[in-house]
């Protein structure tokens, strides 16, 4: 059993607490509740496939740690929940076609020692689309064998890691990811075929692996703020990386030139595929790798 400590989000409590003593005389300051601790308690949800053909399905994590990864392909869903703290047991609904898992909305700090473990799987080659909203969690999330036709992550303070090796088995319509105070890898963005693939990063570090077969082209908007970007291309797809916002923090590694304010790698022009990418960044700095 893996052994969570919850150190961002108790953090992230304590600091907003901090933010709160400022007082005015005679005017009293709320408490803050505290989540109560107490044995590790063990909860099983499984959904069967019966049929089902396409899903919607929404992901909701405030604190503690994630694993997602293609189950058995009998059930459309199964989880295995972990929690010492009795408000934070999970909500799990599958009505009109929707699929929702979802951690409590609760006020309040947990004492020593909270943990949360979510190990979920998914059906396999079930056209879906997965959207995820994540707070301040440890997540890696393995999308091999899944057919997503939309995928959202919204994250906040966390560390994740998002892969595929092998092709989706369906064109993926749109990639969204938002990431706040966060550190987060995708790996093989390639192989998940997206057609749009938006990204928004904020203080913290993203690291972007297009590797995969790209058989047709695809756009890619990202807007960087303070923290560092890695962008990481495979030699055969053409590539177009076009700078807005003043950003004069570039490097390159591998076959670029620049030409007319835009940075091509030596593929362009002569690939199958092409991948334009427009790239807004503030005060951060970027990385372009051509491997």
């Amino acid at each position: 059993m893996r052994k969570t400590v919850l150190v961002w989000p108790i953090l992230l409590v304590v600091l907003s607490s901090l933010a709160c003593t400022i007082t005015v005389p005679g005017v009293p300051v709320p408490a803050i509740p505290t989540l109560e601790v107490g044995p590790m308690q063990e909860y099983r949800e499984e959904i069967p496939l019966e049929g089902t053909t396409t899903a919607q399905v929404e992901i909701t994590l405030g604190t503690g740690e994630l694993t997602l990864a293609a189950g058995e392909p009998e059930l459309l869903f199964s989880g295995l929940f972990r929690t010492n703290v009795p408000a934070w047991k999970p909500e799990v609904t599958w009505k009109d076609g929707v699929l929702r898992v979802a951690q409590p909305d609760t006020r309040g700090m947990p004492g020593p020692g909270a943990e949360n473990e979510w190990d979920l799987y998914l059906a396999p080659r079930v056209p879906m689309s997965l959207k995820l909203q994540v707070g301040a969690a440890k997540g890696h999330l393995d999308l091999d064998g899944l057919a997503l036709t939309d995928f959202s992550l919204e994250t906040g303070a966390s560390d994740m890691v998002v892969r595929w090796e092998t092709p989706n088995a369906v064109p993926m319509d749109r990639f969204l990811l938002r990431a706040g105070a966060a550190n987060v890898e995708v790996r093989g963005i390639g192989y998940a075929r997206p057609r749009d693939v938006q990204v928004e990063g904020g203080v913290g570090n993203l690291i972007l692996d297009f590797t995969g077969p790209w058989t047709d082209s695809a756009r890619v908007k990202l807007t960087a703020g303070v923290g560092a970007i890695t962008l990481r291309f495979p030699r055969d797809v053409g590539v177009r990386v076009a700078v807005e916002g003043g950003l004069s923090n570039i490097q390159t590694r591998g076959d670029w030139h620049l030409s007319e304010g835009a940075y091509l790698n030596g593929a362009y022009g002569g690939a199958g595929a092409t991948l334009q990418v427009t790239l807004t960044a503030g005060v951060g700095s970027v990385t372009l790798e051509s491997e």
